[in-house]
């Protein structure tokens, strides 16, 4: 039960190697390893533009390498590798199939940082008032997944889905793909079953359900052992603020029982990226650590329960 970061623009404000020692010399033992800020941002995959990740493995493999090989020399690993996104835009059969080839090098990449999980999120439409039956959905959920189950096989890498929020008007925020959690652990479940065996889960974010209004505690046991991985981030139920816990609104008791009760034992990631870079250079190491102190605290409060 590592404490695990996004390390936001980390790596873009100290490089590599003082990224990953800032991290190990403040409590931090892990990181989401995100390919969509280091490889291919959304920007790219929306325009169509040629990035590193239409390449062979093998350059991309170097682009990664010195990312490994800090994470290896200070003792922070790869906790979970986040494949770049969005994999589905409604109308554009371009993205789809150049998306689905990006995944299946995100889920050999994911092996490659020695990682067992590689978060991939559902196709989700931008509109939050559009109009899909359930059977439609999930026909598009099928069609994202099901190609990428003999790549999860041969990389022994498990991919999550993760709960989606929309934009709506006037900054409202509306609940998307997986975040009717009924039906996110069906679609987990009919994955499987199709696999023939574990080959997805969930990658349960906080602030996501938050802003969604949804229960953070009912949304939590229903999906139960499905939730392999977390992100764990505060905001104040309007914009998606990836704040440190306990500096915004979301019920955090709520959130640590319901990880009591599901008997959660993985990593505890926290997304808070921003609620790092807000803090001047000179204070980020003691925002950091405070960060790695929230999840120890958290951490204890569940092993000591469990005992």
């Amino acid at each position: 039960m590592i404490i695990s970061i996004h390390p936001g623009n980390l790596f873009e404000r100290y490089g590599i190697e003082d990224g990953f020692r800032l991290m190990h010399d403040n409590g931090i033992e892990g990181i989401q390893f995100g390919l969509s800020r280091i490889a291919m941002k959304k920007e790219i995959v929306v325009s169509g533009k040629p990035c590193i990740m239409d390449r062979p493995l093998d350059e991309i493999f170097e682009l990664v390498r010195p990312y490994k090989e800090a994470s290896k020399k200070y003792g922070v690993i790869v906790s979970q590798v986040h494949a770049p996104y969005p994999e589905w835009i409604y109308g554009r059969p371009d993205v789809y199939e150049r998306m689905q080839e990006v995944l299946k090098k995100s889920i050999a990449i994911t092996e490659y940082m020695e990682s067992p999980f590689c978060i991939i999120h559902p196709p989700c439409d931008g509109d939050a008032f559009a109009i899909h039956t359930y059977e439609e959905e999930w026909e598009v959920c099928r069609k994202v997944y099901e190609p990428l189950i003999p790549y999860l096989k041969k990389h022994h890498v498990m991919a999550l889905l993760e709960n989606m929020f929309n934009r709506g008007v006037e900054g409202e925020r509306y609940a998307a793909a997986c975040s009717d959690f009924q039906e996110a652990a069906r679609w987990v479940d009919k994955l499987n079953e199709i696999a023939g065996e574990e080959c997805f889960g969930f990658n349960f974010d906080s602030g996501h359900c938050f802003l969604a209004r949804q229960n953070l505690y009912r949304s939590m046991t229903i999906l139960g052992k499905r939730i392999k991985a977390l992100h764990l981030a505060d905001n104040n139920g309007h914009i998606d603020d990836h704040l440190l816990p306990y500096t915004g609104q979301e019920p955090w008791e709520n959130v640590i029982q319901a990880l009591i009760d599901i008997g959660y034992d993985g990593d505890l990631n926290y997304e808070v990226q921003k609620g790092l870079s807000a803090f001047p250079k000179e204070l980020e190491d003691i925002a950091m650590r405070m960060q790695a102190r929230i999840g120890c605290y958290m951490r204890d409060r569940i092993r000591v329960t469990k005992e």
